[in-house]
């Protein structure tokens, strides 16, 4: 069975995503609420039932919106949200084209974030090079930075390492200063197969560090080289300092790699105590009590991370609370809750999987 944070595999670049997508939502909604007019009501709801992420909701406000005649572009726009939530990019896909078709023929700012949601479809469905066109055309109409970066993930998936250096190397010269993107690189390296080179990009930044790196971010290099006592002492210097979520985490994932659980799960339940329901490190807490054998107590953990999560951390969390009941033999809940978020996640092929073993259980 496979956990879905820190132990067999990452969830952090979905949740940047996630993140980023609940933030252009918000926006959309404020728009809605602002610009549109009492002609855009069905759009208001739909861009409303979006920020909840109730799919089918929009899906139907969209329908009353087609029929009452309201914006075709920004109806096919938001279809394809829609469709991205419900994890179906084919049909995300062609909503998006229709949206850009819709234009008027002159690129423009909607034409940007359009382009930005099907490259992310594309990507989904794998097919790269597609997304990769996208973000060609994004960065010869704004030369936008982040589009190098996502550009580059769409080349190192075709396996073009060489086109994928030279857009990290873009993204570097114009922000050398910016060291969490820095580590963004390394892990958009680790994740597909490209380890040692990203290793270099930590190594060349600690060793030309002229003191604008701050310790957590010092630490985090520290942690993904593997020198854990090093960024232990590091993070805990960062985690009195700043106070952040960041730094408690990765302090805590430090402390899980040397095998001192207690330690780590100390500093999860210290955050939360002191600043308040936090839905990654609840979904931490509970992977950590995983491997202390405390799967009751891990159980609680996944469960109020649910309840505190604003749809980040959704995935993993009900992810890995399947996985929890599974540890405790509760086969019968685990089945339930696999299926469950599989009709939320059919594309996630290890949910897949492990729904055919508690099948046989």
């Amino acid at each position: 069975m496979k956990l879905a944070n820190g132990c067999t595999k990452s969830h952090k670049d979905k949740n940047r995503a996630g993140s980023a997508f609940k933030a252009v939502l918000a926006l959309c909604v404020c728009m809605a609420l602002c610009g549109c007019g009492k002609k855009a009501d069905n759009l208001k709801t739909a861009y409303e039932a979006l920020s909840i992420m109730d799919y089918d909701g929009a899906l139907a406000a969209l329908s009353g919106a087609e029929q009452a005649g309201e914006d075709a572009r920004e109806i096919a726009r938001a279809r394809g949200i829609a469709y991205m939530g419900k994890a179906d990019y084919v049909s995300a896909s062609q909503q998006f084209v229709t949206a850009l078709h819709s234009g008027t023929g002159y690129p423009d700012s909607m034409d940007t974030d359009i382009n930005f949601y099907l490259a992310a479809a594309y990507d989904s469905m794998g097919d790269y090079a597609a997304a990769e066109d996208r973000y060609n055309a994004i960065i010869a109409f704004s030369d936008d930075t982040e589009s190098y970066l996502l550009r580059a993930s769409a080349r190192l998936k075709q396996g073009n390492f060489d086109g994928a250096v030279s857009d990290f190397n873009v993204v570097i010269s114009r922000n050398p200063d910016d060291y969490d993107t820095l580590i963004s690189i390394y892990e958009m390296l680790s994740a597909i197969g490209y380890r040692d080179a990203g290793l270099e990009y930590l190594r060349t930044a600690l060793s030309e560090d002229t003191g604008k790196m701050t310790d957590s971010e010092k630490g985090r290099m520290y942690y993904y080289l593997g020198d854990y006592t090093q960024a232990a002492n590091t993070l805990e210097s960062a985690r009195n300092a700043d106070s952040s979520v960041t730094s408690s985490l990765f302090l805590g994932r430090a402390y899980e790699a040397m095998g001192e659980y207690n330690y780590a799960a100390n500093v999860y339940e210290s955050y939360i105590g002191t600043k308040g329901a936090n839905s990654e490190l609840y979904d931490q807490l509970g992977l950590c009590r995983l491997k202390m054998g405390m799967y009751e107590a891990a159980l609680e953990a996944f469960k109020a991370g649910i309840e505190a999560d604003d749809g980040t951390f959704a995935k993993s969390l009900e992810y890995n609370l399947a996985v929890a009941y599974e540890y405790t033999a509760d086969f019968e809940t685990a089945y339930e809750l696999m299926k469950e978020y599989l009709a939320k996640y059919p594309d996630d092929a290890d949910a897949a999987r492990e729904l055919q073993f508690l099948e046989t259980r």
